[in-house]
């Protein structure tokens, strides 16, 4: 999830909150992935139809706006990663991506796949400490 979330950082979640609010395209979640959690962003959820298209997602045809992404290898170095579906979503699940999409274990992997709703273990808040001086306090979008 970088550069919003680094490899040790510590954070704040909101355990409760989608028990009383709808999952939407664009939130953080803190998911339950066999035997770790991980934080990843919902990029579509059911019902929807999702597209990679060189590295451009499209959600129900549409090209989706995604400010937050990073790259950090060049386009062609993954193609699975790159290009992927289309993929109609299920009721109850997600499709889920990391920021930092070239190394992110994420829906488009086989062995990650959707994520189920009774997998959502909360809603990251802030960092409270970090490695990297400076971000403790940051709010996590």
């Amino acid at each position: 999830m970088e550069p919003n979330l680094l490899a040790g950082d510590r954070f704040v979640s909101d355990r409760d909150y989608y028990h009383h609010h709808p999952v939407l395209r664009g939130d953080l979640l803190v998911v339950r992935v066999s035997d770790y959690q991980t934080v990843k962003r919902v990029v579509a959820v059911g019902g929807d139809t999702i597209e990679g298209r060189n590295r451009k997602i499209l959600v129900n045809g549409r090209l989706v706006d995604e400010p937050f992404i990073q790259h950090s290898q060049p386009q062609g170095s993954n193609l699975q990663l790159d290009s992927f579906g289309p993929v109609r979503i299920p009721a109850d699940k997600y499709f889920v991506m990391g920021d930092n999409r070239d190394i992110s274990l994420d829906s488009r992997m086989p062995n990650f796949g959707l994520v189920d709703a009774r997998a959502i273990v909360g809603r990251p808040l802030y960092v409270y400490r970090s490695r990297i001086k400076g971000r403790t306090g940051k709010k996590l979008n």
